[in-house]
């Protein structure tokens, strides 16, 4: 009967599921993304990382790392690019100019707790979003 009532407590204090992500709001967004970046990852073209560096002024620098060939004998290529950022509402935007022009667009960011967030939009991104 012991053993019953320690394992229930232990039961009772397991979380049942994490916390579901939650929209962020245009000011969080605006007061995460300038001067900040996102740091994060998409199965985009292939596995790739991106660094969005946001700055106030608008202007934003990509820079993305493609994995190419097999899972243990590949290599990365690194790609960059200039933009602009800005905030539409409850969305981050963003308008890229040359090799990242496929992720332009508005993004919903989904705070995951902390600075984890998921951009969905263009593409599905997941990673950081901070100072």
């Amino acid at each position: 009967m012991k053993s019953l009532s320690i394992a229930a407590a232990l039961f009772a204090a397991l979380p049942f599921a994490p916390a579901a992500a939650a929209p962020l709001g245009g000011e969080e967004i605006r007061a995460r993304a300038a001067g900040g970046e996102f740091r994060g990852y998409g199965n985009v073209r292939r596995l790739e990382d991106f660094i969005w560096r946001m700055r106030a002024d608008g202007t934003v620098r990509s820079v993305s790392l493609l994995r190419t060939g097999g899972r243990d004998s590949g290599q990365f290529v690194e790609y960059g690019d200039a933009g602009t950022w800005r905030v539409e509402g409850n969305r981050l935007c963003v308008q890229f100019a040359s090799v990242h022009a496929f992720l332009s667009g508005c993004y919903t960011v989904d705070g995951a707790g902390g600075d984890h967030v998921r951009l969905v939009g263009p593409a599905n991104l997941e990673g950081t979003l901070g100072h």
